[in-house]
């Protein structure tokens, strides 16, 4: 809940406070929950999900989503019973009920085992319920940070020092007390994924299985900080699930495969192989969608329209070479011979051509629309999957 927002419509005169509508009012108190954004994410799926406080004799059932979250049932690790925050009803060490009666204060929970060093960690969190309040945030943190320390106090925690990193359902980041702008909004039916890069010290959030580009990359490499996955909430009934965990060490195989997996014809030629194909399933968050940048994709149509225009020219100006020349039985032999230098430059004159200068130099035009993706593929089909 917005309080100066309110504050401030409670100081209104009487006038102006008739004036308000209730939706006015709703929106006030419903915060970036009720609030309508562009940066608002969309569920990963329209599925009915399972109400905190819906009666245990009902007869309604809530069948399982099965709309591609269950890809992986990998649990290194699971939610600290034992560390369990007094106001968080864990069940199957993987499902999570933040304040099941009300909420007085901000509830942190921690996974049963710290990140490994020098190893790839991704796990995966979808969002059960609504989420609102003053924050409920996903991350990581270290060992000192003190679990009841905000029992009673709303906060933003993860984040708030040094010792922890966050993403709020605000779509904000937050280390050592600086929050920024990171990616969209999230609330049920959201899928939230951790990648946590130990070797480089690299942390990355993903929503919905789309990444939202790279977060923070000063995360600790001591082997004696230990980090822990953490969540915590500020939120009454808000409810959160663990699908998914599970780490890989860096090797040269890793490495090999987050570059196969960026060019979907490769990763189709290498899924065809059944000594890959198993390796392909183990690492399949690798095969996400990289995040959107609009400058990076304004800046390739820039790019793409200079090299159509750049085509043109060297069209237009290869033919007004050729047809200078007067013999037609010379032209075609001619064409081999003008190199794109000259073309560019203007350097060929009626003369050249007709003594047949500029030998050495292919005046095909390099214009195809063959992808880096098409030619990488070609590559690696010659060299490793063909049948020798």
């Amino acid at each position: 809940m917005y309080i100066p927002e309110i504050l401030t419509r409670l100081s209104m005169s009487h006038g102006q406070r008739t004036a308000c509508s209730a939706t006015d009012w709703l929106m006030a108190a419903a915060g970036p929950s009720g609030s309508s954004s562009e940066n608002r994410s969309v569920p990963f799926c329209n599925c009915e999900y399972p109400a905190v406080t819906r009666s245990r004799h009902t007869a309604k059932k809530v069948e399982r989503c099965r709309c591609g979250e269950d890809t992986s049932t990998r649990l290194d690790w699971v939610w600290d019973g034992e560390e369990a925050h007094p106001d968080t009803r864990i069940t199957n060490g993987t499902e999570l009920v933040f304040h099941p009666v009300y909420s007085q204060g901000t509830a942190v929970i921690r996974g049963t085992q710290p990140l490994q060093h020098g190893r790839h960690h991704y796990w995966e969190i979808k969002v059960l319920s609504t989420l609102a309040g003053t924050d409920i945030m996903l991350g990581i943190g270290t060992d000192k940070i003190d679990l009841l320390a905000h029992r009673f106090k709303f906060a933003s925690v993860l984040g708030q020092d040094d010792q922890s990193w966050g993403y709020s359902y605000r779509g904000l980041t937050q280390h050592n007390g600086q929050l920024r702008y990171y990616g969209k909004k999230f609330s049920q039916g959201r899928i939230i994924g951790i990648y946590v890069d130990m070797f480089r010290g690299v942390l990355e959030f993903y929503l919905n299985r789309r990444s939202q580009g790279r977060a923070y990359a000063n995360l600790p490499r001591d082997a004696a900080v230990r980090v822990y996955p953490m969540v915590c909430s500020t939120s009454a009934k808000s409810s959160l699930k663990l699908i998914n965990a599970a780490s890989f060490g860096d090797s040269l195989v890793f490495a090999c495969m987050k570059v196969v997996c960026r060019y979907p014809k490769v990763l189709e030629q290498a899924n065809a192989v059944p000594g890959l194909r198993r390796l392909i399933d183990e690492l399949w968050f690798l095969q996400f969608k990289e995040p959107k940048k609009t400058d990076e994709f304004q800046r390739n149509n820039l790019l793409l329209e200079d090299e159509a225009l750049l085509c043109g020219m060297k069209k237009k100006k290869f033919n007004e070479i050729v047809s200078q020349s007067q013999p037609k039985a010379v032209t075609e032999t001619q064409s081999e011979s003008i190199t794109e230098d000259q073309i560019y430059e203007g350097m060929l004159t009626e003369a050249d051509v007709r003594k047949g200068k500029g030998a050495g130099g292919s005046g095909s035009s390099n214009c195809s629309s063959s992808s880096e993706d098409e030619e990488l593929a070609s590559i690696i089909s010659r060299e490793f999957f063909c049948n020798h």
